[in-house]
């Protein structure tokens, strides 16, 4: 069963892959150039034909003099950092001028650059289609020099857009592969002497585990598919970081709570006596053996059922939590597909998954993961108690 499982999962994503790269090959097949029939592609240079030169000016005399103003490209009314205009005479004795589109790099002006081309898109970069924007060139100051053109431009190539889909999905299918074959399931369930460990037992699953590898596989995917487009390394922002702040350090509060003394391990071990008493009856009490066993070892009910739920049942501050966290991640991914960058997260936000974190700590501080024995065997914890077993972190 579980080869069958590797196998789908190598198999979805050898496909995903592959029809990427024939999409890749598609579009490398057709090149988007200014002045071609495909709209200009970020990262390419814009050329804009401004006409011929005003009546009695020497063509070249006046490209000298625009060049000498530093002038920049301007989109839709957004000046954009750094873009550089250049200024030269065609074949027919036009103005023509010339400014990069780049979008990638790291540093301040790299990160201006991008937010000023997501001004011009009206906050939303066009990845897979193209808009038709107002371009024109004008002081770096603000404001413009010459006549608007407008031009169609397109966020990213087909070709950078599906190596990025290609990087996303394998990180991603990578944390999903590692939360459901092993880090994502609870090993603070220890062997108790005298009562063998089901065959194939499957711990349940952890929230807080899963809260660390969902925010860890979207936080690494978004970085890849970023670096893939824009080129740019220094993308994680500072909210980023203090959301991870938050994510890991329940983590590491959860796994110390579930590894201290607690009045579980009393009730397991009156589980372990009712097991073993049960044994020993002629002839043994295999239904008895078999609920205590549940108990001792809790087995996983299934994937929303363990990140939800305790010995007593489903618990509303499993569920804000894990609400929480699906949306504000689902948030994220849209914040990263329409700036091209890790959104800042307000301190209001990392104070909200603080809150919603700090919450469900504390009740998770009390909460029971064994149930309460009930029969003869119910009473003051005695019997064998917890032996340890290696387990990974």
């Amino acid at each position: 069963m579980r080869r069958t499982v590797i196998r789908t999962i190598f198999g979805a994503v050898l496909g995903t892959v592959l029809t990427a790269v024939a999409a890749c090959g598609a579009g490398a097949q057709t090149t988007s150039l200014p002045g071609g029939d495909g709209p200009l592609v970020l990262g390419q240079p814009l050329t804009l034909v401004l006409g011929a030169p005003t009546a009695g000016t020497d063509c070249t005399a006046q490209a000298t003099a625009m060049n000498a103003q530093g002038l920049v490209l301007v989109a839709n009314g957004q000046t954009i950092p750094g873009a550089r205009a250049s200024f030269a005479c065609n074949a027919r004795g036009e103005l023509v001028g010339t400014a990069s589109t780049s979008i990638a790099g790291s540093g301040d002006e790299a990160a201006q650059r991008r937010a000023a081309w997501q001004a011009a898109f009206n906050g939303f970069f066009s990845l897979a289609g193209a808009k038709t924007l107002p371009v024109a060139f004008g002081p770096a100051t603000g404001g413009i020099a010459t006549m608007p053109r407008m031009v169609s431009i397109q966020g990213a190539s087909e070709r950078d857009l599906g190596l990025a889909a290609i990087w996303f999905a394998l990180v991603a299918s990578l944390f999903l592969f590692a939360f459901f074959r092993h880090f994502g399931r609870t090993d603070a369930i220890t062997p108790i002497a005298g009562v063998p460990m089901p065959a194939g037992y499957r711990a349940p699953y952890s929230l807080a585990r899963f809260q660390l590898l969902w925010w860890s596989g979207i936080v690494t995917s978004s970085y890849v598919g970023i670096l893939t487009i824009t080129g740019s390394m220094d993308t994680v922002t500072t909210g980023t970081m203090a959301l991870m702040g938050i994510v890991g350090g329940t983590s590491v509060l959860a796994a110390f709570q579930d590894r201290r003394p607690s009045d579980d391990d009393g009730r397991r071990r009156q589980h372990a006596d009712a097991y073993q008493a049960a044994a020993a009856a002629t002839p043994p009490d295999r239904a008895a053996m078999a609920a205590s066993l549940d108990e001792i070892y809790p087995p996983s009910q299934g994937l929303l059922p363990d990140l939800l739920s305790d010995a007593a049942g489903y618990n509303i501050h499993r569920l804000q939590l894990l609400a929480w966290t699906m949306v504000l991640g689902i948030t994220f991914l849209y914040e990263v597909t329409r700036t091209l960058g890790m959104p800042e997260l307000s301190a209001n936000l990392l104070a909200l998954t603080g809150i919603s974190n700090g919450t469900y700590f504390g009740f998770k501080m009390q909460e029971q993961q064994v149930a309460t024995p009930t029969g003869p065997m119910a009473g003051p914890a005695a019997g064998p108690a917890a032996v340890p077993a290696g387990s990974a972190a």
